[in-house]
């Protein structure tokens, strides 16, 4: 036996890599030469996310596995990592990763025992399906957001268990704001956020999910505000927001990008929201280009009121101060390695951001926990739930810092709160959120006290108005004359009013009372006469309900999955009648609940609830209903002798849909068991959906995950399951089941009326796989993803589109009922009545489409005229093409006094030839859809464009007086602005800048060639116009003389002297800049 201090050091050799001596062997790492397990990480990162890229980080994946081979782990087992692109942005890489697991997993053949990555959290969300079916630790760096994309309501992550995120999480930036709350008192707060950008919703859900789940009484007070920065129009909808914000709280998140914010707070400003009695805040966690910097200096005349709106702005960021491991020479190894094997070059003055140090830190923390497992004797370190168990609530030290993950399984984050210093123009940290600071319980570190206007130092405002956001918790000291009679006379007048109603409420509610029988619904059996069972007698079907299973008859009946329907007389009415007697289920008060919700349920879709029929001991023996005289769907689908078309097929469809809406718009919520054998027909081949509305008789064994054994009983209950979501088959399904699994398995249903066939059946081919093997791998999750094969050319290519988004792997990109419905009125048309009544309306319409064929043949004629007519206004201006189309000759026109622009791109040479034709093509093509759109909203017609360069002229065809001159003048501002959020598609860091002249005076007009046509502008304006641009200067406006004399007439414009220009074939001439319009 080794002595312990012996042992010690074993353990610390093995530790450390080091061989201690080749006669004592350490049971972790030893020096004999053993057979190496090698552990795939494998790798998935978008080419293009959010907050990074792989080349930005694979220099620190390669370091971190050779670090955590040498150093950590023994030799016995070792690290790899295997790279997949999940596409090229995050809303790519939502469908891309789910192919490109598939495509590393199965077509390369590499077992993954880790996944990492996923900088997106669709991404994350969308690659858990398949860890969690594997059983996979996950490694999310950052995978920021993706409890927000849960398919529950839980606020502590469980949903993504197996995710460990290594760098920074909405959830923990929720907990340091909470603190950040607490400290002042603050309960109100409005969250603005921009839409536009997918960043800013998720941070924002994260943020009030955490709320939600901590403090209730904080989440009941904020208000989020939700906008889209693409379609606002600007400056009046910012005051909206602020205002609706400032009617709910005092303190208001800004969650949006650098610009928008600066123009948010230059409008706080100017409404008097900056003067003391408001906090903004932003978040900017760390330097990145995707959510700008913020920064109160635009090079604008609004930069002195950004200046002084700033002092009221707060900004969170990440606490960046790493270990001791983090050294200029480690960023520097990390940097050249990017540039010498990822052609990925870093600033030179850049630090590193928390994606790069959390996923050097995770590779480590994985090996690790490895080692400690080894030192437990245990050696299942492929057990992903075991793993995130472990990690989860740990503290290690990597060779790069010290890292806690937190008990949610994200990492324990530190926190800096900036404000603004006015002297130095810049926000600096006023205090910092220590989550583990040692030898102390205090959480935030003061390094200056915060200044807020109009308060003392280390002030700050109140959470409330004195008198309350509606100016209503203060009361005058003084009644004004009369108060005392209306004081006296109004409660009077108010009891006599309040008794009235009182008296009438009081009848109403007797009167009911009397009239409401809670027992409506319990029916004694006696009352009932069985007469038979229906699909035992009358059914013409090819084939039983179980003939796919191979047990043989099912044992399913009533509200255990199938509907074994029984036919029986109740108060000289057909009745059907579900047996549920074998349940022994007695009347308990969630049973009573339950029913009192069917009570106010009608639909045409819905079958009808009768009630109940119980036995002398109270217990439930049949659900009664109205009898549905066709049968069910499955048994229409296997008729052979009953013809189906596409408008019965629509109409079964239609019904499906309606009914579905119809109860999970309802107090129901979901229905949670819909297949083809509880949709049933009745006499006028109305689809009926049945067995809602009644979890409380669903067999618990059928709500457990299913047992793919050879047990009988297990054989015969599995079809049920081809109808049942993935991720209800993975775990206990609720007895209501879920609003998105019940479109799941509206999709399954969809494909057996397509086809009509049984559940993932070919109609020509007989299934070649069990009901049991085709449900393993629907939980499994494959990629792609198990589903039935349906031809595309079976239906529409709209109805099979509907179909694909219904059965999504993701519960969440499944549409709702009621967006089904929606496209259904697309797919289908609006079809309003049952099959009966459709071919009733046929005949009739078929003589009607006798009369009308004339007139429908004249009307698309017109149509096409007027197409053509459209195409020909587009091209030409509106009077020159109207008088071609009337055959008439079109002279030159002369014009007084027009305003002509050019413009053309700096440098679009260069950027032509570093990009493909077809980038040039696409550039071009953004370039002039956006020059279009603003020409839209100006008196203004676009006469030409060569290349980059574009002519818009102004006063002609239609003269408008000297109106010319500024409309163009508006127009070139707004192209001016709005040119800087155009991105070149191979160059996206570059700018694209316009280069922009313009010139007003006399010209001649007119139709130039006869074949392709072209309206041209001829005279000494537009030579001038052209040479303005020419001259100028990038992101600038150059006028002549003559456009500022007409400008300076108008009024309204900030115009400055460029000064003497040489103009070819003009000389000198003085231009002028025109920088704007007046303040």
């Amino acid at each position: 036996m080794l002595l312990p201090q012996l042992w010690t050091l074993i353990l610390w050799a093995a530790y450390f890599g080091n061989t201690f001596s080749e006669s004592v062997q350490s049971p972790i790492r030893g020096t004999k030469t053993t057979k190496t397990d090698l552990l795939t990480v494998c790798v998935f990162v978008e080419e293009d996310s959010y907050y990074t890229t792989y080349p930005r980080l694979a220099a620190a994946i390669d370091l971190s596995v050779k670090h955590t081979n040498e150093y950590i782990l023994p030799r016995s087992i070792q690290l790899q990592a295997k790279y997949r692109s999940t596409g090229n942005s995050c809303s790519q890489a939502q469908y891309a990763a789910t192919a490109a697991a598939y495509d590393l997993m199965h077509v390369d053949g590499v077992k993954c025992d880790v996944f990492f990555g996923a900088s997106c959290p669709t991404t994350a969300a969308g690659l858990y399906g398949i860890a969690q079916s594997q059983n996979l630790l996950f490694l999310g760096a950052p995978a920021a957001g993706v409890d927000s994309l849960s398919l529950t309501e839980n606020t502590d992550n469980s949903d993504f268990s197996l995710i460990i995120e290594v760098s920074f999480e909405f959830g923990d930036l929720a907990d340091f704001i909470t603190q950040l709350f607490k400290k002042y008192s603050y309960r109100h707060a409005a969250f603005i956020r921009d839409d536009a950008l997918g960043y800013f919703t998720l941070l924002a859900r994260g943020i009030l999910r955490r709320f939600k789940s901590n403090d209730e009484g904080l989440y009941n007070g904020c208000t989020e505000i939700p906008f889209n920065s693409l379609k606002t129009t600007g400056t009046d909808d910012y005051r909206k927001y602020l205002i609706e914000a400032d009617g709910r709280a005092r303190v208001i998140a800004l969650l949006m990008h650098a610009h928008i914010l600066r123009d948010m707070m230059i409008i706080a400003h100017d409404l008097g929201f900056t003067n003391g009695e408001h906090v903004f805040f932003a978040v900017e966690l760390y330097d990145l280009k995707y959510w700008g910097k913020i920064h109160y200096s635009a090079g604008t005349e609004n930069d002195t009121v950004a200046k002084n709106a700033f002092q009221s702005l707060l900004i969170f960021s990440l606490h960046l101060n790493s270990g001791s491991g983090y050294t200029e020479d480690f960023a520097a190894t990390i940097k050249e390695q990017s540039h010498r094997l990822y052609n990925y070059t870093f600033n030179p003055i850049e630090r590193l951001d928390p994606v790069i140090t959390g996923t050097y830190n995770g590779f480590q923390i994985y090996g690790l926990e490895i080692m400690n497992l080894l030192r437990d004797n245990s050696s299942d370190y492929r057990n992903g739930s075991l793993l995130s168990a472990r990690i989860t609530d740990t503290p290690y030290d990597t060779s790069l810092e010290h890292v806690r993950i937190g008990t949610d399984g994200q990492r324990d984050m530190d926190y800096d709160v900036k404000s603004f210093d006015k002297v130095e123009g810049a926000f600096d940290i006023a205090m910092s959120y220590m989550q583990h600071l040692p030898n102390t319980n205090e959480t935030f570190r003061m390094v200056r006290p915060l200044h807020w206007p109009n308060h003392q130092p280390g002030e700050m405002p109140p959470d409330e108005p004195p008198c309350g956001f509606k100016d209503d918790k203060c009361k005058s000291d003084h009644l004004p004359p009369g108060t005392m009679g209306a004081a006296i006379a109004v409660p009077l007048l108010f009891i006599m009013v309040v008794g009235t109603a009182g008296g009438f409420l009081f009848m109403r509610f007797w009167k009911m009372h009397t009239e409401y029988n809670p027992n409506w619904w319990k029916i004694v059996s006696e009352e009932v006469v069985i007469k038979q069972n229906r699909t035992g007698s009358t059914s013409t079907s090819k084939k039983t309900i179980t003939s796919r299973s191979t047990a043989g008859t099912s044992n399913l009946t009533g509200y255990s999955g199938y509907m074994v329907d029984i036919l029986g007389m109740y108060k000289g009415t057909l009745v059907m009648l579900t047996e549920v007697k074998d349940m022994d289920r007695h009347v308990t008060p969630e049973l009573v609940t339950q029913v009192g919700l069917l009570k106010g349920i009608s639909h045409p879709n819905l079958q009808t609830f009768i009630g109940i029929t119980l036995t002398p001991q109270n217990v439930c023996e049949f659900v009664v209903s109205e009898v549905c005289s066709k049968g069910s769907l499955t048994e229409i689908l296997d008729n052979e002798m009953f013809k189906l078309d596409w408008s019965f097929k629509n109409s079964l469809i239609r019904d499906i849909v309606y009914g579905m809406t119809q109860i999970h718009t309802s107090p129901i919520v979901s229905h949670g068991n819909l297949n083809s054998h509880i949709c049933f027909i009745d006499a006028r081949f109305t689809l009926k959906i049945a067995d809602y509305g009644l979890p409380y008789f669903r067999k618990a064994k059928l709500l457990q995950p299913p047992k793919l054994t050879a047990d009988q009983e297990d054989l015969a209950n599995s079809e049920i399951y081809l109808w049942r979501a993935p991720e209800l088959l993975r775990t206990v399904m609720p007895p209501q089941g879920t609003q998105r699994g019940d479109v799941y398995s509206f999709a399954i249903v969809l494909q057996q009326i397509i086809l009509r066939s049984g559940p993932f059946e070919l109609p020509s081919e007989p299934l070649e796989i069990s009901n049991q093997e085709i449900i393993k791998e629907v939980i499994n999750s494959n990629v792609p993803p198990v589903r039935p094969r349906v031809p595309r050319a079976s239906c529409s290519n709209e109805l099979y589109d509907l179909m694909e988004r219904c059965w999504e792997e993701i519960p969440l990109e499944r549409p709702t009922f009621p967006k089904v419905k929606l496209r259904l009125v697309k797919v289908i048309g609006n079809v309003s009545d049952n099959i009966v009544d459709v071919l009733f309306k046929r005949m009739e319409q078929y003589a009607a489409d006798l009369e009308l064929k004339v007139a429908e043949k004249t009307q698309q004629f017109m149509d096409e005229k007027n197409r053509s007519s459209q195409l020909l206004g587009q091209l030409l201006p509106q009077s020159v093409a109207a008088a071609l189309m009337r055959g008439e000759h079109v002279d030159p026109e002369a014009y007084e006094s027009v305003t002509i622009y050019f413009s053309d791109i700096v440098g679009f040479t260069t950027i032509s030839a570093a990009g493909s034709p077809m980038d040039v093509v696409s550039l071009l093509n953004a370039l002039y859809t956006f020059f279009d759109g603003v020409l839209e909203k100006y008196d203004v017609y676009k006469v030409e464009t060569i290349g980059d360069a574009y002519m818009v002229s102004s006063g002609l065809p239609v003269r408008n007086g000297n109106k010319h001159a500024s409309e163009i003048s508006l127009m070139s501002l707004t192209l001016v602005k709005g040119i800087v959020d155009l991105k070149v598609p191979n160059r996206p860091i570059q700018l694209l800048e316009v280069r922009i002249g313009i010139n007003s005076g006399p010209c001649v007009a007119g139709i130039v060639g006869m074949k392709m046509p072209r309206y041209c502008l001829f005279g000494d304006t537009v030579n001038v116009a052209s040479r303005m641009e020419s001259t100028g200067e990038p992101m600038k406006i150059q006028i002549s003389l003559s456009t500022k004399i007409l400008l300076d007439n108008i009024g309204g414009f900030h115009i400055v002297e460029r000064g003497p220009v040489p103009v070819k074939g003009k000389g000198i001439l003085t231009t002028y800049w025109l920088l704007g319009t007046a303040a």
